[in-house]
């Protein structure tokens, strides 16, 4: 959300695998209670298909969204929806509530992107891939020192290249500034499970530099929730439009803080429309759990995000409560290979998100929802 902020598991075990296999997925009674849900209420969804009673509920096919050629991949539970710009994945359905997880352009007609321009309130929504930075910077080291990396980065604004497959969506793009070559492949992996299969290639033979972030605009309600693992509790304000936690760079502790006017927050929880504010901050901690949760309570749905912490060593957190000139309640959890939004800044806290010469990197994060 560069621009826009400059401008103010229920994870079921897959079949045939043992727990061991998905330490990261675990799931323990004392999160749920952090929810107010009673872990004897799940109501687990549970697979129980081989691969070909899998093929018979999962299709991928064509559609229209917006005034643009779309690819829908669904099952019995969800529907998912993408279009050529950006990859756009842009919408998420729950097919028995018919609740729709992410934020949707408010115009009838799709406001496309334009290389290298900054993404404006009216166009920012559905799930895009930040890449290689996310706030607008040059590139820091030879032989592309200078070079000016856009807002949002590069690939958000780019139509990429789909191969529709029987089950199954291709999406690649190529750098335009830097070397690279980025292939994203999308699949259920169970009814209640979307994979996001990542492939960077390096094209050069010079070291490439580069933050890769997720970037879903969830819609959210007063009293939402977010549910963490137990290392996300220190935080670094990026920032914060009513300063209710600090300035930027400031360290404050999650998920309860007492702001600078002795006053408790619950930062887990969403305050809805009224609180009128901005805020994005990012975990001190590298994450030891590649997973993170969005409880809605209305609906008793819990949205996780699963992945390795060892490829997605980092997280951020974006709330956006009806601020001027884009009155949306919406929330990002953005799994990130490195913090702090620029690539520039980004190598003072890590050195790993990068790529040697003519090297290939993969990486991957699910989807999954259920019923609390």
């Amino acid at each position: 959300m560069g621009a826009l902020i400059q401008s103010c598991q229920l994870i079921v075990q897959p079949k045939n695998k043992s727990p061991g296999e998905y330490p990261e997925l675990a799931m323990h009674r004392r999160e749920f209670l952090l929810t107010g849900l009673e872990l004897s209420s799940l109501a687990l969804w549970q697979p129980g298909v081989g691969s070909q009673d899998l093929a018979n509920w999962k299709s991928a096919r064509r559609g229209q969204y917006k005034g643009q050629t779309s690819y829908v991949l669904e099952t019995k539970t969800l529907a998912a929806e993408f279009i050529h710009q950006g990859g756009r994945m842009v919408s998420l359905r729950h097919k028995a509530s018919n609740r729709e997880f992410l934020v949707q352009q408010q115009s009838g007609e799709y406001l496309k992107a334009e290389y290298a321009k900054v993404m404006i309130p009216a166009q920012a929504a559905g799930y895009d891939d930040m890449f290689p930075t996310i706030l607008e910077c040059f590139y820091p080291d030879f032989p592309w020192k200078g070079v000016l990396m856009p807002d949002h980065g590069e690939v958000w604004a780019l139509d990429w290249d789909v191969e529709q497959e029987k089950q199954a969506l291709a999406f690649s793009v190529s750098g335009v500034r830097l070397p690279y070559r980025l292939v994203r492949r999308a699949r259920f992996t169970a009814e209640n499970r979307l994979r996001l299969e990542y492939a960077l290639e390096n094209l050069a033979p010079f070291e490439l530099l580069y933050l890769w972030s997720a970037h879903p605009m969830f819609q959210v309600e007063a009293g939402c929730q977010f549910i963490l693992p137990p290392e996300c509790r220190r935080a670094k304000t990026s920032t914060s439009l009513s300063g209710r936690i600090g300035r930027y760079g400031d360290e404050f502790e999650w998920p309860i803080w007492t702001d600078s006017k002795a006053v408790r927050h619950n930062l887990s929880l969403l305050r809805g429309p009224e609180a009128q504010d901005l805020e994005k901050y990012f975990f001190s901690d590298r994450l030891v759990h590649g997973w993170c949760r969005l409880a809605f309570p209305s609906s008793r749905l819990i949205l996780s995000i699963s992945f390795s912490p060892k490829e997605i060593p980092y997280l951020a957190i974006v709330v956006g409560e009806n601020i001027p000139g884009d009155p949306r309640t919406y929330a990002l959890l953005e799994p990130c290979t490195a913090p702090f939004d620029r690539l520039d800044l980004s190598t003072s806290y890590t050195t790993e998100s990068s790529l040697m010469p003519k090297a290939k990197r993969a990486w991957s994060i699910e989807f999954s929802v259920d019923l609390a």
